[in-house]
């Protein structure tokens, strides 16, 4: 299965810049708004919920306004919804193990809409870790309410971030028209329902299930999102691509995270770190994934110490461990699933 393995050159290649500062401008926005909001009415606590609602704002980057904002209003219904269902688990005493089955079947599910309908960034993502990340906090039924409108709030304005964008290139005398960016996004083979099963479910279930046994109970989702990371690749050697950026990156981005939270930000500099992070990550997502986790491992990490503050030595160790942990579950599954004819159309 030599064909099975990227080649040398794809983990260090960086890709041509693209004008992806649209994209990283808008996500920035729709992220620093609602965080200084709950700022400012002493509700950071609730950060999460509102966090992943803005993700809405970084999907359809190659498609044009009219279809990206179709794109993004779907990507946020299922934020929306995945925000919700991990609430729910939140209000149980057993939601570190309620999530990671709740976790198998929601993902490949947002994984089929994802494909079909050719998101980008495709993938589920988002899902599973805006699933695992509110899940593990402990919630009550008032929180449910709380959760919805933030995340509903948050992901419309990321559709008028959007909007405003769009609108602003006509006023100044431009098409709308993508951000330059590859011109078509990559068509994925299609997959058969086992292989779903097997690169989401059960790669959850292993990942997540081998966490908790472990004693990571806090954050057992962290596996569970760096096994679900690189089957959005749409071949062998692309998962097993994503899965080495994904654990290289990560230890980098965890001592940068380290240094920056050690410091002990008051929340608006803090607050500032993530925007920071997030238009970092959104510049070189699409040239070099490796890159783009030194800023997404502090932004993640940003975020759990603005809702919940934890000590953060342990908190950078676990992302270490649990990342290291999916991504051999992640590489295990790419190489037993793996088809030559699959990858070969693909």
């Amino acid at each position: 299965m030599n064909e099975a393995f990227p080649r040398p050159g794809q983990l260090v290649s960086l890709g041509p810049y693209r004008g992806e500062h649209g994209v990283a401008l808008r996500a920035g926005i729709s992220i620093g708004i609602p965080l200084l909001l709950l700022w400012r009415v002493g509700h950071l606590d609730l950060a999460l919920y509102a966090a992943f609602g803005s993700f809405a704002a970084i999907f359809g980057r190659t498609v044009p306004l009219g279809p990206r904002l179709r794109m993004q209003a779907v990507v946020g219904g299922t934020l929306v919804l995945s925000v919700l269902l991990d609430t729910t688990i939140g209000l149980s005493g057993l939601r570190a193990f309620l999530v990671i089955p709740v976790a198998a079947a929601w993902a490949p599910m947002v994984a089929i809409l994802a494909h079909r309908e050719r998101w980008h960034p495709p993938g589920a993502l988002f899902q599973v870790f805006a699933l695992g990340a509110c899940s593990s906090i402990p919630a009550t039924r008032s929180d449910l309410g709380l959760a919805a409108a933030l995340s509903v709030g948050a992901a419309l304005l990321a559709l008028l971030v959007t909007l405003i964008a769009g609108i602003g290139s006509r006023l100044l005398g431009r098409r709308s028209r993508p951000d330059p960016a590859p011109p078509v996004v990559p068509v994925l083979p299609e997959w058969r329902l086992r292989h779903y099963l097997a690169r989401y479910s059960l790669g959850i279930v292993i990942a997540g299930g081998l966490a908790t046994a472990l004693g990571v109970v806090g954050h057992p989702y962290w596996a569970m999102v760096a096994v679900v990371v690189p089957m959005a690749a749409p071949d062998t050697p692309g998962r097993l691509t994503r899965a080495a950026h994904r654990l290289l990156g990560t230890l980098l981005g965890v001592l940068a995270a380290w240094i920056v939270l050690s410091i002990g930000l008051p929340a608006p500099a803090l607050i500032g770190f993530a925007v920071v992070m997030q238009i970092g990550a959104e510049l070189f997502v699409g040239r070099n994934y490796g890159v783009a986790l030194l800023f997404v491992t502090p932004l993640a990490l940003s975020m759990v110490q603005l809702a919940h503050p934890l000590p953060v030595a342990g908190l950078v160790r676990d992302r270490a461990l649990e990342t290291l942990l999916g991504v051999v579950v992640a590489v295990v599954i790419s190489l037993l699933t793996h088809e030559r004819r699959q990858d070969a159309d693909g």
